[in-house]
């Protein structure tokens, strides 16, 4: 979704040490490698369509994975977010990974958010949205513009985490969004 502004934090937090150990509690075995196959990159399916943990669609009826289904904490994160949820996984950057430059502009992003909760992570792994760049510390909650050129550097030697959820939002994630800070815009 085109949004006014490069990131927005919103205004929640969320135990970053109790996301971890449910994410260690899925196993080494549940993480893929990046649907397009990029270096270092991997990702653990939580709501795909029919449940699925192997697809990767983003069109048909979205349902939780059974990993979803035995994360407690990650349903009340979800849930606590108040929005409708489109494909969702934890997503796993490698010690010096990258995701590299791109923009998301086909027709599924017209209308969708980009959730970003960290789980993992370490002050050198920046986020480059536009000419825009954060570090976004464990269990802060962000969304970015997706239509602007962006991409993840992880300089650090360890890997980073974050559960990332699609969403076209509801009136209560909109309000959430409405309250939270543009940094570097007065906000």
């Amino acid at each position: 979704m085109k949004l006014q502004v490069p990131f927005v934090q919103l205004p929640v937090l969320f135990d970053a040490e109790r996301l971890a150990a449910e994410m260690h509690a899925l196993g080494d075995g549940a993480w893929r490698p990046h649907p397009q196959k990029f270096p270092g990159n991997f990702a653990l399916p939580l709501i795909s369509v029919d449940g699925d943990p192997d697809g990767d669609a983003i069109a048909g009826p979205m349902r939780p994975t059974e990993y979803l289904e035995r994360s407690p904490y990650l349903r009340q994160v979800l849930a606590r977010l108040g929005a409708v949820w489109g494909r969702t996984r934890l997503m796993k950057l490698s010690g010096g990974a990258e995701v590299t430059p791109h923009a998301d502009i086909n027709y599924y992003w017209r209308e969708r958010v980009r959730v970003h909760v960290p789980i993992l992570t370490q002050p050198g792994v920046r986020f480059i949205c536009g000419e825009a760049e954060v570090n976004m510390a464990p269990g802060e909650c962000w969304i970015f513009d997706t239509w602007r050129p962006h991409r993840v550097i992880n300089v650090a030697d360890r890997e980073r985490v974050h559960l990332v959820a699609d969403t076209v939002g509801s009136e209560a994630f909109w309000e959430l969004a409405g309250h939270g800070r543009a940094p570097g815009h007065g906000t």
